[in-house]
């Protein structure tokens, strides 16, 4: 992408297709939070916006359907699909059986190249997290997993953990931990992750990958249910608040507040 151009503006790339283009575009857009769950996708507007005919718009919105993605409402039109917490445990416990064998697939195919590429990566993700950068970690940590993926060579497996991971960026983006960035630890998981694949460790590596989304699914649950707890306090709170007509803390009930000053 030009330095001077914006996330938000659409540039066609030629010779490559339009369909291919409008599809990347959305999917960039979706799984970054700039189309929000729920959000309806109107043709029109965005052929007014990408400068294209209908046909590519139609066709990318069947490409993020067939990626789950996006939601074809009858008569309605298609939304960008909100994916719930039951969705994301069901994704999590496949991804963790799938993805493992990926890895176990990947080691007779992986190569120096391999390698350098996902110690980039992971160097990338180590910095992301200390300066709080969620999408540079998440696009890094993506590359991270998907060279392996990619490494299987197994077409089906590639493009159903692609469907899966696509909806798990989807979802973190629209329910981001209070710690944005993930801590050292996971980081150090993903250095041993890349240790076991240089060591061609099958079994240790397969183990190792899918205890490490499992471990992700268990923290994510926990955040979830920490949400909830904290909303149900919340509620509690102003209901408790209407009856006895106390303000809530931080709450000036209404009032401005002045600064006093003692002569």
């Amino acid at each position: 992408m030009d330095s001077h151009q914006s996330e938000d503006e659409f540039v066609p790339q030629y010779p490559v297709s339009l369909v291919d283009q409008v599809a990347e575009f959305l999917t960039k857009a979706i799984l970054e939070g700039r189309y929000k769950s729920g959000q309806c996708l109107v043709e029109n507007e965005l052929q007014r916006k990408f400068g294209v005919s209908r046909a590519p718009i139609r066709e990318a919105f069947f490409v993020l359907e067939r990626n789950g993605l996006l939601t074809n409402i009858p008569r309605k039109g298609r939304f960008v699909r909100t994916i719930k917490e039951k969705d994301i445990e069901e994704n999590f416990v496949i991804r963790a059986n799938l993805e493992s064998l990926a890895a176990r697939l990947a080691i007779p195919h992986l190569g120096p190249e391999d390698f350098n590429k996902m110690d980039s990566a992971l160097s990338a993700m180590f910095l992301a997290a200390k300066e709080n950068d969620l999408k540079t970690f998440y696009r890094f940590h993506y590359e991270f997993h998907g060279t392996f993926i990619q490494a299987s060579q197994n077409d089906t497996l590639i493009r159903i953990l692609e469907n899966l991971r696509y909806q798990t960026i989807c979802f973190q983006y629209n329910h981001p931990s209070p710690q944005e960035c993930p801590d050292d630890n996971l980081i150090s998981v993903h250095r041993q992750i890349l240790d076991l694949f240089i060591r061609k460790d099958t079994d240790a590596i397969e183990h190792l990958v899918k205890k490490h989304i499992l471990v992700a699914l268990d923290g994510l649950l926990r955040h979830l249910a920490s949400r909830k707890q904290n909303g149900q306090d919340l509620k509690n709170m102003k209901n408790n608040s209407n009856q006895t007509g106390a303000p809530l803390p931080g709450d000036d009930g209404g009032l401005k507040k002045h600064a006093y000053h003692q002569d």
